[in-house]
This record gives structure tokens, sequence and C-alpha cells, in this order.
């Protein structure tokens, strides 16, 4: 039998123990609330342990995808028969334009085959003396279509240096970017970093405009062969980020290219160039898989006034571009909106920032047009497409793409 003193000291100890798992229980608690808060102050990674080392585990987050629909046409020169069957109706040569469901494309580049001024050139001048020109009065209806243009070609030239100089003023003051020269002997013309219009598109379909800088090549040689050293220009801009390649050269109204055209075309791949999209013939010919990249030899026309069949229809060729937005895409998006003018700095900053050249996914797919003396230009119908197909041997190009 326990004496009062121990009844006393049991249940005292007994006192103490509950006060001591309370205080651990309070503990615990405390501790757990703190990892708690913790872990929700940190929402983009936790820290975890595998074999001893730690890492951090990062928390997934939406992706987003960069995404442009692009649509590269033929030969257009609103001057001569287009401009008298228009009759001072700007908009009456893109009135049929909506059948290539324009809505679709981020962004539409036609080859402008003369120059934009002020000067007053006849009809029957430019019929009697083959020169072109195009007035100013176009460029509203014009840059409601298409806000990228290649000027090198044997035609931008029929007003002179000065006449140029000017088409290059009004296409900027319209809003239109620009690239190349009747001149290939002038590097500041032959390249330019185009801010091309994307779309960042997240895990729900939200979507972002953006500008991505792309660079774009173009090069004339109608009259002559390149010179030695004349296209390394675009190695330049290849190292550091894509670039399209586009060339005016070959014999016109033949259905296939020739050497002289396979040549430039092969070279600019060489240097660099995603893709290679040709004209100057005026008919649409072949195209060629090299080195895995794409080349369409000539689109032909695309508004124009010439008479023949094969005149008369035009290859169009419609770009896809993807690419997962990343850390680096940012930068390149950043760098976007400040490559809207020509001759802009961006390939130098891009260089200073150090930034990685992005990899593109690029398909491709030929839409055919139809337009001609007093026709307007609109969509190719399926047996028009399917010969224009045929003339590109697209079934086997396709096949060699991958696609």
């Amino acid at each position: 039998m326990l004496s009062l003193n121990n009844k006393r000291y049991s249940a005292h100890k007994s006192h103490g123990n509950k006060s001591v798992f309370i205080a651990v229980l309070v503990l615990i608690t405390l501790l757990i609330c703190a990892s708690l808060f913790i872990f929700r102050s940190r929402p983009s990674s936790i820290v975890s342990s595998t074999n001893g080392e730690a890492s951090e585990l990062k928390i997934p987050t939406k992706k987003e995808l960069v995404t442009g629909k692009y649509l590269f046409s033929g030969t257009i020169v609103l001057a001569r028969a287009v401009e008298k069957s228009a009759a001072g109706n700007y908009s009456q040569p893109f009135s049929k334009l909506s059948t290539f469901q324009p809505e679709q494309y981020d962004a539409w580049l036609v080859d402008l085959e003369c120059p934009v001024t002020t000067n007053n050139v006849s009809y029957q001048q430019q019929i009697d003396n083959l020169v072109f020109n195009c007035r100013p009065e176009w460029l509203p209806e014009f840059s409601n279509h298409f806000n990228l243009v290649n000027l090198a070609n044997n035609h931008t030239s029929d007003m002179g240096a000065d006449g140029f100089l000017e088409t290059q003023k009004h296409l900027d003051e319209a809003g239109v970017q620009t690239v190349g020269s009747y001149d290939p002997s002038k590097p500041e013309d032959a390249c330019e970093v185009i801010a091309l219009p994307v779309r960042i598109i997240d895990d729900d379909q939200n979507s972002n405009s953006g500008n991505l800088p792309v660079a774009f090549c173009a090069f004339h040689y109608f009259f002559r062969l390149p010179k030695p050293g004349e296209m390394d220009i675009v190695k330049q801009f290849s190292d550091v980020m894509p670039t399209f390649g586009f060339m005016h050269v070959g014999v016109e109204y033949l259905p296939t290219a020739g050497q002289d055209q396979q040549s430039v075309a092969h070279s600019l791949i060489d240097k660099g160039t995603e893709f290679v999209i040709g004209n100057s013939p005026h008919w649409v010919q072949n195209s060629e898989v090299y080195k895995g990249k794409p080349i369409f030899y000539s689109t032909g026309n695309f508004i124009f006034d010439q008479l023949e069949y094969e005149t008369n229809r035009g290859l169009n060729i419609e770009v896809t571009l993807e690419i997962q937005k990343d850390e680096n895409i940012e930068k390149w998006l950043e760098l976007g909106e400040k490559c809207k003018t020509r001759r802009d700095s961006c390939l130098q900053i891009a260089k200073q920032e150090g930034l990685t050249k992005p990899k593109l996914k690029l398909t491709y797919q030929p839409v055919g047009s139809k337009g001609g003396n007093r026709a307007v230009t609109e969509k190719a119908d399926p047996t028009l497409q399917a010969a224009i197909e045929e003339r590109l041997n697209w079934s086997q190009t396709r096949q060699q793409l991958g696609q």
C-alpha cells in the first residue's frame, strides 16, 4: 500500500507526462502548418530528395505554341491593262481575293513587279516601251490584303534608281514590309529582318498575337548570274535566326527550271535558308527537295494582264509554322516588336543578347490561282488545282518532305 507522499508523486508524474504529450502535439501541429504555408508560398517548385541528393521539381505549367500561317504568291503588276480595266476602281483587281479565305493567314507576300511612283506613264507608253509604273493610289487597298512585298525583280528599276527609292518610301508609309532590290549587289536590300506575325496559343486554346523575327533574303538574277561572294550576306542572318529565301531567276515561259535557277536555289539552301520560292518565268514550274528543304522554282503570275493559259494560272505557297514557346522564344518575341522597320538593328541586337536560333517546324501546301487580262484573280477550281500540282510534281515533293 502506497503512502500519501507516494500517491502525490504518482499523480504529479502522470500530470507531467500529459503536459509533455500536449506540448509535443502542439509542436507537430505547428510544424505541419508551417510546412503547408511554405509549400503554398512557392507554387512553382518543391524540394525533394532522391538517393540523398536534393533536387527541385517543377510544377507543370501551361504549354504555349507559337504558330503562324502564311501565303507566298507570284507576280503583281498594277499597271498597263490591269490599271486600264480597273478604270479608277482601286479595289477591282482584289475583289475576288476572298476566295482564298485571307482571314486564315497571318501574312501574305507578293512579288510586286512595278515601281510605285507618282510618275504619269500612259497605257500606250507601257505597251510600247515595256515599262511599268504603279501609282501610290493603289496602296491603301493593296495594303489591306498584302503586308509583305518582294521587290527583287527586273521591273522595279523601270522608273530609275530614284523611282526605286520612292517605291520603298511609299510602301514603308503604307505599313508594308519589303525585301529585295533590282540590284543584287546591294546587301542592305538583299536581306531584311521581318517582324513575322504569329499567334501564341496555350493549352486552353487562348490566342495572343506577337511578332517573330525572321530574315527574308531575296535576289534578282534575271540579267546576270551571282558574283563571287555576293550571296554570302545570307549566312550572316541564317547563322542567327530562321531565314526564308526568294529568287527572281530563269528564262521566261518555260515549264521546267533551268540550270541557273537550280544553281542559285541550291546556293541559298547551302547558305542556310529554310526554303526557296522563285519567280521570273511567268509560268508555274516544278519543285524539288534539296538537303531536306523545298524549292519552288516559279510561282508564275498572280495579278497581271498577260493573255495565255500558262500565264493566267499561278502557284501560291501556303506555309504553316509551329514552335514550342520557351524562355528563348519569349526573348525572340520581345525582339520582334523592334523589327517592323526597314534596315533596323534586329540582327545586331539578337547577337548582342546571345539569342539561340529557333528551330521551326514548317509544312507546305500549294494553292492554285487563276487570273489574266480582263480576269479578276481568284482561287483555282479543283481541275486547275490538280493541273498546277501535276506541274509542280507535288506528290513526289510532299512525300520527300515527309508530309
